[in-house]
C-alpha cells in the first residue's frame, strides 16, 4: 500500500494518545471505538497535506488528535440520531446511555483541543476552535431540521459542508500550517479537502440507501428513518410529485415499513446515478485543485486514496 508508512506512523500516535486521556472511562470507551477500524482518512489526509512542506512530529500528533476529534463528532452524532450499531459494533449511547455518551465526547473533544493547542501554533488552534464550532452548528443545524423533509439542496449541502466537510477541511490545512507551506498553500488545500468531504458525505448518504449492514455497519435506511433527509430522496421529490406527496406525509411517528418503502422507491430509481454525479462535481474539483499543487508526491498519494475510495 502507497501510504502503509504514514498509516503506521498514524497508528503509533493515536495508541499513545488514547494512553494519555486520564479520565479511564473515557480512555477504555475510546481504545473499543478507535479499534472498531475506520479508514483513518482525516489523519491520513493531515499527513499527505503536510507533504506539500516540510513534515514533523507535530503533524503526527495533530494527526491522531483529529481521529480522536472525528470518534468525538461520532459519539455524538449516534446520541443525536439514536444509532444502535456503528462499524459493526454497538455505539457508545446504546450500551451506556445519552448521559455517559454525552460525557465521554465531551471528554474527547476537549481534550483533542487541549492537544492541539499544546503544539504551540496559534494558526492550527485558531482552525481547530473554528472548525468545532462549525461542527456543533452542523449539528444544531440537522437537528433543526429533522423530519423537514422540504429542505433544499442549498440546505442540504450547507449541513454536509458542517458536519463533514469542515473536518476534512481542517485536516488539510493544518497540515499545511504545522509544516510551514504559504499561505496560497493553504487555501488550495482546504479546497482539496472541502471538496473531498462533501464528496465523501454524499456517497456515504447513497450508502445508506444500497449499502448491506454487514459491509456498512449500520442499519440500511437509518437516515430516513431518523428524520435527516438526504440528497437521494431530494432528487427524486424534484422529479416524482408522488413521491414528493408520499414522503412529506410521514413523521417522527411513522412506523418503519413506511420508511422502508420510500427507501426502495429511491434505490430503484434514477435518483441515485444522478447522486453519483453531483459527488463527482465535487471529487473533480478537488482533482482539479490538486493538479495545481506543484507537489508530485502529494498529488500522487492523494490521488490513490481517491482511486481506493472510489475503487476508481
Amino acid at each position: 500500500m502507497i501510504y502503509t508508512k504514514e498509516l503506521a506512523g498514524i497508528e503509533e500516535n493515536i495508541e499513545i494518545l488514547m494512553e494519555s486521556i486520564e479520565d479511564e472511562f473515557t480512555k477504555k470507551e475510546t481504545k473499543r471505538l478507535i479499534s472498531s477500524g475506520g479508514k483513518r482518512l482525516r489523519p491520513l489526509f493531515l499527513i499527505l497535506a503536510a507533504k506539500a512542506g516540510t513534515i514533523n512530529k507535530k503533524c503526527y500528533e495533530a494527526a491522531a488528535s483529529l481521529e480522536l476529534l472525528h470518534t468525538s463528532s461520532l459519539i455524538h452524532d449516534d446520541i443525536i440520531d439514536h444509532g444502535e450499531m456503528r462499524r459493526s459494533r454497538e455505539t457508545t449511547v446504546n450500551i451506556y446511555g445519552r448521559e455517559k455518551a454525552v460525557s465521554v465526547g465531551g471528554i474527547l473533544s476537549f481534550f483533542a483541543m487541549d492537544k492541539i493547542i499544546s503544539l504551540g501554533s496559534e494558526k492550527a488552534s485558531a482552525a481547530m476552535i473554528d472548525t468545532l464550532e462549525t461542527l456543533c452548528l452542523g449539528e444544531l443545524k440537522q437537528l433543526d431540521e429533522r423530519y423537514n423533509f422540504e429542505i433544499d439542496y442549498c440546505d442540504y449541502i450547507t449541513r454536509i459542508s458542517g458536519k463533514t466537510a469542515s473536518l476534512f477541511a481542517l485536516s488539510c490545512i493544518m497540515g499545511g500550517i504545522l509544516s510551514g507551506v504559504t499561505e496560497d498553500m493553504i487555501k488550495k488545500l482546504y479546497n482539496i479537502g472541502f471538496n473531498i468531504g462533501c464528496s465523501f458525505q454524499i456517497l456515504d448518504d447513497i450508502l445508506d440507501i444500497t449499502g448491506l449492514e454487514k459491509e456498512t455497519g449500520k442499519v440500511c435506511g437509518q437516515d430516513i428513518q431518523g428524520g435527516i433527509i438526504t440528497l437521494p430522496y431530494l432528487l427524486l421529490m424534484g422529479k416524482d410529485s408522488a413521491f414528493k406527496k408520499k414522503i412529506l406525509s410521514v413523521t417522527y411517528k411513522s412506523q418503519k415499513p413506511e420508511f422502508d418503502e420510500l427507501t426502495s422507491e429511491v434505490r430503484k430509481s434514477s435518483a441515485l446515478e444522478e447522486t453519483y454525479g453531483v459527488s463527482n462535481l465535487f471529487l473533480d474539483k478537488a482533482l482539479e485543485v490538486l493538479s495545481s499543487l506543484d507537489s508530485p508526491e502529494v498529488e500522487e498519494k492523494f490521488t490513490y486514496i481517491i482511486k481506493k475510495l472510489y475503487r476508481m
